[in-house]
This record gives structure tokens, C-alpha cells and sequence, in this order.
């Protein structure tokens, strides 16, 4: 399960760490029916295995100070946050926005950072994703960004779809939107399209509109590859179905069948350079249609991590890149 690990070195690099690794995600909370367990619990049996001095700290819990000669420090309830590198996971939208201020003040205060500023700001808003990977050449969907007062008829002209075609569209919020809630297909038509981008006026979101390339109906199951890029690697992808819902919400709720997926060469590649261009090298999940034609659709730095089932130990990994970023001088 843990192929391309070495035990035995990990324990001598970590056994030389001065400072403990950190993770910073919700303790003692719910995160939701997309991510039952929480990385804590998945983290600290690992932890002890591997003799990895390891600390967690619940990210409603610390404060960031700011200093008047750009002195940037976090603080728990234990005083100041010392650690070796620090990485962090969450699931409320509120939960990832502390989670991304943290490692940013961190990341300023010139410590070591798994997904930096960049990775939780592009990779977590929809729309910054769009705009970050329409210039990378990726293979992608074609995509508007719209607010409320937005033309329907152009909007599904610039998405290269006639009101006569059946096909159907992904409208998704910008900014935080934990687990990819409120991602939802719609048919491509005008009288669907017109409440969804003035919805935005109530939740004060810009809408995200992507064309479903070949999709043609809400029901029928639609196939998405969910691939683990940790330290510039790929280490696994699964693939899953269901029907119209790209999220991992949608897919929990509606599963078909889930299996490991072998990535091809070129894939691959795709996977590797989408993680670059928003800067989650360090660690991110992306998904990408699994249909008839391979598009990149998301990219999540603060995704679950339970992928065992399907051959991926990503937590082994993870914590194995921690202590490499850690190690290093």
C-alpha cells in the first residue's frame, strides 16, 4: 500500500526533526458526508507508527498577529505556533478560509508550507481556477463567469451551445464552496440559466457556467477520475459515476461504481502541470471528466483524503512529503 516508501528512513528523518509537523484542521467537528473522518484521526495513528513528532491545531482556535514592521506570528492557546512545516485540511467554507489565512501568514512569516497562498486562492475559488488554467493550454471546459445582469442568449453562445442542442451545464459559485455544494447541472436553456445567475444577487456569488462537452442528459450517469498530486507526483486515481453531479457532495450521495484508474501517459502530464498552474504541488485532488472526451474540471488543495479502497494511501504519502519539505534546509 505504501509503494515507494521507505519506512526505515522516514523514522531516522523524522527522529531528527527539532520541531513538530502541523497539521491545521477542525477537531471534535463534524466535517460533513463527503468527509466523514477527519484528517486528525487519519494522521495520528500514522503519526505513531512512524515515530513523526506531530501537533494538530483546530483552525477556529488560533489567532494571527500582525506586527507594525510586517512581523507576522500564530498564536494557539498554547502560545506561539512552532513547527517544521505546516499543511492544513478543511471542510466548512469558514474552516478553509481560516485554514488559507493561516498558512498565508505563515507562508509570509517565511515558514514551510504544504500549498501555499496561491494554492488556496486560485484552487478554491471556481472562478480564479477558470481564469488560472484558460491560459495553460490544459484540456478544459469551456466556461463563463457571469453576474446577475448577464445576457442568457450570450452566455450560451460564448459557451458554444445552441438553445436547440441537449446538452447541459455545471453552474457553480465562486469563492469557497466547501465539498463543491450548490455545484448543480442545468439544462441549457435560457429559462434554467436566467434564475441560476440571478440567484447571485441573494448569496452576493458570481456564477460559474461550463459546457459540458458531450453530456447530453441530467440522467444519464456521468464518470469523473479523481487523481492525488502530492510533492509534484502523482500517486493514484480512482474513478467513479454519477448522475450529473460533478462534486464530491453529488457523487457520495449518487454512486454507481468506484474503481482505481490507471491515468494515461498524457494525462498524467495534464495532472501534473494543473496542479502547477495554481500552485498545489504540494497537495491537491483533482477532477477531470472520465467521459468521452478528458477535460480538467477541478482542482481541491484541502480535499479528503480517505482513498484507501481504491489503492491510495494518500495520508502515507503525504505525511512522507511533510517530513521531506521538513528535512530540507
Amino acid at each position: 500500500m505504501n509503494k515507494n516508501i521507505d519506512i526505515d528512513t522516514i523514522k531516522r528523518r523524522a527522529a531528527k526533526l527539532s520541531k513538530p509537523i502541523i497539521i491545521i484542521t477542525p477537531l471534535n467537528r463534524y466535517l460533513g458526508f463527503s468527509a466523514p473522518v477527519s484528517p486528525s484521526e487519519q494522521f495520528k495513528e500514522l503519526a505513531v507508527l512512524w515515530n513523526v513528532p506531530l501537533e494538530i491545531y483546530d483552525p477556529q482556535k488560533l489567532f494571527i498577529k500582525s506586527h507594525p514592521k510586517n512581523k507576522i506570528e500564530v498564536y494557539s492557546d498554547r502560545g506561539l505556533l512552532e513547527g517544521s512545516v505546516f499543511f492544513g485540511f478543511g471542510h466548512d467554507p469558514l474552516d478553509r478560509q481560516m485554514v488559507r489565512y493561516i498558512i498565508t501568514a505563515l507562508e509570509k512569516a517565511g515558514e514551510k508550507v504544504i500549498n501555499g497562498e496561491k494554492a488556496l486562492t486560485y484552487s478554491d475559488d471556481k472562478a480564479l481556477m477558470a481564469i488560472a488554467l484558460a491560459n495553460s493550454e490544459l484540456p478544459i471546459p469551456n466556461s463563463v463567469i457571469c453576474g446577475a445582469r448577464a445576457a442568457t442568449d450570450q452566455i450560451l453562445n460564448n459557451l458554444g451551445i445552441k438553445e436547440t442542442d441537449d446538452k447541459i451545464i455545471f453552474e457553480k459559485p465562486t469563492g469557497f464552496s466547501a465539498g463543491g455544494i450548490g455545484v448543480k447541472p442545468l439544462p441549457a436553456r435560457s429559462e434554467y440559466i436566467l434564475p441560476a445567475i440571478w440567484s447571485s444577487r441573494a448569496d452576493n456569488k458570481p456564477r460559474v457556467l461550463q459546457n459540458d462537452a458531450y453530456k447530453t442528459s441530467i440522467e444519464i450517469p456521468r464518470k469523473v477520475i479523481r487523481a492525488y498530486i502530492i510533492g509534484g507526483k502523482l500517486i493514484g486515481a480512482y474513478i467513479t459515476s454519477a448522475k450529473g453531479f460533478v462534486n464530491c457532495v453529488g457523487l457520495s450521495k449518487e454512486l454507481y461504481e468506484a474503481y482505481e484508474y490507471i491515468p494515461t501517459i498524457e494525462q498524467e502530464k495534464y495532472f501534473i502541470t494543473a496542479a502547477k498552474v495554481v500552485g498545489a504541488l504540494g497537495y491537491c485532488r483533482i477532477d477531470a471528466s472520465g467521459g468521452e472526451n478528458f477535460e480538467i474540471l477541478e482542482i481541491n488543495p484541502l480535499a479528503r483524503i480517505d482513498a484507501e479502497k481504491y489503492n491510495i494511501d494518500v495520508k502515507a504519502h503525504l505525511l512522507k512529503h511533510a517530513i521531506d519539505v521538513a528535512s530540507q534546509k
